[in-house]
């Protein structure tokens, strides 16, 4: 993928949510889901098959970020590393999110993917640890059927 493709799809993406000054903060800043408002950039993925063997899905140098603002939107993208054959791999995703009530599943209403699979279901991921400037989660339904552990960095 070429970095203005890239740049476009951080667009649409982040054109998706609305503005903060156009929206209503409906999360307290010290709930979970208020902790979580704000973009956070990918620093790393685990995926682990039935077989209990892990793999880096995403590859070299990987980039994505993951946007919550305060009214329960969600935009992600992930693009991995370039293959000769097939491009780059790419998952965008947006729709709206929410905490669950005992604050440790993160659930997403996927409005619209790139793996079309996913569109208007509902995903869980398990919030492992939240923190100022890291949120990490295992994924229990990817693309490849393996459990993900993500990490994601703050960036704002």
């Amino acid at each position: 993928m070429e970095r203005r493709e890239f740049i476009a799809l951080i667009g649409m993406a982040a054109a998706a949510m609305p503005s903060r000054a156009s929206a209503e903060p409906t999360r307290p800043p010290d709930s979970i889901s208020g902790r979580l408002v704000g973009t956070w950039s990918f620093a790393s993925s685990v995926n682990t098959r039935k077989d209990g063997s892990t793999f880096d899905r995403w590859g070299d140098s990987p980039k994505g970020l993951f946007m919550f603002d305060h009214s329960g939107n969600y935009s992600q993208i992930i693009i991995g590393s370039e293959s000769r054959v097939f491009g780059s791999k790419v998952f965008c995703a947006f729709g709206t999110y929410k905490i669950d009530d005992t604050g440790k599943i993160l659930i997403t209403n996927v409005e619209a993917c790139s793996a079309s699979r996913f569109n208007g279901t509902v995903q869980n991921r398990t919030i492992l640890s939240l923190t100022p400037k890291e949120l990490r989660y295992s994924n229990p339904i990817t693309v490849t059927g393996s459990i993900a552990e993500v990490l994601w960095k703050r960036l704002a």
